[in-house]
């Protein structure tokens, strides 16, 4: 009985063990099982978290690249429209430089502006008579490298009376563009041709050294 006995309790301590050990892997298991699960669910901000990094990056990309496509396109625009500003700028310049090319050259000569223009009166004389009108009114003290030249655009009544000026191309210093416009309001009437006649718009040139 006695060994029947003790067979039965280490019966019992085995179990006692099977069962420990049964509840301590259920335990092991369970904390895997949690581990897994934070392991996964971290993954899976942690891919979220980047997606939305790397969504933000595309758009701060696209965003800067449209903004340099759009600075890029407005600076094409605006070359463009000074392109063609200086275009109409030099187009204006040639043909005033013309008239009073013309006016200077209108001799008979052969040209065909002298030829055009005498038909309209301006003598060979006439730009001369002109500058030796306006000249004695230019006050003008300042002492400016070169001789550089202001070219004036005048429009007159028939009977030369001045009816606007305004420099068409500028000598590079102010003071000697503001002294010839100054002089031109102070002449207020212009000579009249050899024909007893004005040309109703001008392209008068004046130099400080002349």
């Amino acid at each position: 009985a006695a060994q029947r006995e003790a067979q039965l309790a280490i019966e019992r301590e085995k179990n006692k063990k099977l069962e420990q050990d049964k509840k301590l892997e259920e335990e092991r298991q369970k904390r895997k099982d949690k581990e897994l699960k934070e392991k996964k669910e971290k993954e899976k901000l942690d891919k979220e978290k980047q997606a939305k990094l790397d969504k933000e990056k595309l758009e701060r990309e696209k965003l800067e690249k449209d903004k340099k496509e759009k600075a890029k396109q407005q600076k094409a625009e605006q070359e463009a429209k000074e392109r063609a500003d200086a275009k109409r700028l030099e187009a204006e310049r040639q043909t005033n430089l013309q008239r009073i090319a013309g006016m200077a050259g209108a001799t008979g000569g052969p040209s065909d502006t002298g030829s055009a223009l005498k038909a309209s009166g301006p003598s060979a004389s006439y730009a001369g008579r002109i500058r030796g009108k306006v000249k004695p009114n230019i006050v003008f003290g300042d002492d400016i490298p070169g001789n550089p030249m202001a070219e004036v655009e005048v429009k007159c009544a028939p009977d030369g009376t001045i009816l606007s000026k305004r420099v068409i191309q500028t000598s590079g210093h102010k003071a000697w563009d503001d002294a010839v416009i100054k002089a031109l309001e102070k002449t207020e009437k212009l000579p009249l041709d050899t024909d007893g006649r004005v040309p109703s718009v001008m392209v008068i040139s004046f130099r400080p050294k002349d």
